[in-house]
């Protein structure tokens, strides 16, 4: 929408007046006042979508006003109107937050351009935020589910530490959705107006990463022509999150480390600390502390970096937690494509058998796959095999031998044929959850009913 209300402060009756006639022609309502403290007051009443004020006024000057008009509505444009004696305030206000100034005396044609400024900043302010909102709306939609005590106990953490700005490390095997924890707490936290800036660790050299992270200098080092803002910077009011911080050098270690322990930075090439205020989230998909204590990581940054630990489970250790994976991404993907796919049972039973090595991302993938190439055919347990043919690579292995016991059907020739069934099919109820029998079942090859007489023969639980 243009803007439709201003208000006017400027002690000279003429030039309030003279706005007064102005603005309305471009469809602009206008309340007028003569200082800033009424100002104050009238916006206070009933916002506007604009504040024009002059800078020298009895009482509250324009520039007082600017500073406590950009406290209450930061995003509301303030132009400063001045005489040609005191342009040098006028650019001091606009870095104190101005969006422009008027010089006296201005006629039709200044305001007319001035406006058009103003309503082309409206409209790309709007889109700016319509972008973010629906950013986040993909992010909220990529959240993380699930109902497992593993994963209620990492959500219920992730929901007490987003309201503090503690840093916070999070650690698990790739593909568990680190990543999702990080913007979880971005989004949840009184920050979440301010940037979300991701850096991945692993992806740069050492020297890069450092000028990555904390800036240069103009003539720094040979190409640096000129200053660079770094991401600590770049993140002020917001989060960095420091993506597989276990694969930084040790120099950059103990960089990092003043940073957490200071607050403040240097810039490559620099000797001025510059204060930063930014939450950091670090990820590892490595034991951090083992890796200390063998010398690869420093100690006392662990220290730092685990102040609010967030561990990730892996999606074999949550198996109930799938369906609900699976459906929630079906309903996105299926949005996308212009589909309603629909998974039978035999279809969900068939993925829960599977290990998935690569976790949720995984999961995700392959629910994309399952829809992007089966449409709106019903997804069965054919069409799991055809999209995730590392199933039945799994399969032919768990028949062959049982991990969990360690036992080779090969190597067992001093147990009886039983012996070694009953082994494998403990082993593969271990994998599919103990509850979970028809899962156990559909891996084995054999009906549910089969797998119930076995467990009542060998007095295990039969279950239901």
């Amino acid at each position: 929408m243009p803007l439709v209300t201003a208000v006017v402060a400027d002690d000279e009756i003429l030039n309030r007046e003279l706005m007064g006639e102005m603005l309305p022609r471009f469809g602009i309502a206008v309340r007028t006042v003569k200082d800033g403290v009424q100002a104050l007051k009238a916006m206070e009443a009933e916002p506007a979508d604009l504040l024009i004020t002059d800078i020298r006024m009895p009482g509250m000057g324009g520039l007082k006003l600017l500073l406590k008009a950009k406290e209450k509505w930061p995003e509301m444009p303030v132009v400063m109107m001045t005489a040609f004696a005191s342009v040098e305030s006028a650019v001091e206000s606009m870095r104190q937050g101005a969006y422009d100034y008027l010089m006296k005396p201005f006629g039709v044609e200044q305001v007319e351009a001035l406006l058009m400024r103003l309503n082309e900043r409206a409209g790309l302010v709007r889109e700016v935020r319509t972008l973010r909102e629906e950013v986040r709306d993909r992010h909220r939609e990529r959240r993380m589910l699930g109902d497992s005590s593993a994963m209620q106990a990492a959500l219920a953490t992730i929901a007490r530490a987003a309201k503090a700005s503690s840093t916070v490390l999070v650690h698990g095997e790739s593909g568990t959705g680190k990543e999702l924890v990080a913007r979880a707490l971005h989004d949840q936290s009184p920050r979440a107006t301010g940037p979300f800036i991701k850096v991945n660790c692993a992806a740069l050299t050492e020297t890069l990463l450092t000028s990555e992270l904390f800036g240069h200098e103009k003539g720094a080092f040979t190409g640096a022509d000129e200053l660079r803002i770094g991401r600590f910077e770049a993140a002020a009011g917001g989060t960095i999150l420091l993506d597989e911080i276990s694969e930084i050098s040790p120099e950059l270690q103990a960089k990092l480390l003043r940073v957490l322990e200071e607050r403040e930075i240097e810039r490559v090439g620099g000797n001025k600390p510059i204060a930063v205020d930014v939450r950091i989230i670090a990820t590892t998909n490595r034991d951090l502390l083992a890796e200390a204590q063998r010398g690869r990581f420093r100690e006392d940054l662990y220290y730092r970096l685990n102040v609010i630990p967030v561990a990730l489970p892996p999606l074999r250790d949550r198996l109930p937690d799938i369906p609900a994976i699976i459906r929630h991404y079906l309903a996105i993907f299926g949005r996308d494509v212009g589909v309603k796919p629909k998974l039978t049972d035999s279809g969900e039973r068939l993925l829960l058998t599977y290990r998935w090595p690569g976790n949720v991302r995984e999961l995700v993938n392959i629910v994309e796959r399952l829809v992007v190439l089966g449409g709106d055919a019903p997804i069965d347990a054919d069409a799991v095999r055809r999209c995730l043919p590392e199933l039945a690579r799994q399969t032919a292995a768990a028949s062959s031998s049982t991990p969990e016991s360690g036992l080779a059907i090969e190597a067992t020739t001093t147990l009886t044929l039983e012996a070694v069934e009953r082994a494998h099919i403990q082993a593969v109820l271990t994998r599919c959850g103990s509850g979970n029998k028809q899962a156990a079942a559909d891996m084995l090859g054999i009906s549910r009913r089969s797998l119930h007489d076995r467990l009542t023969r060998w007095g295990l639980d039969p279950g239901t």
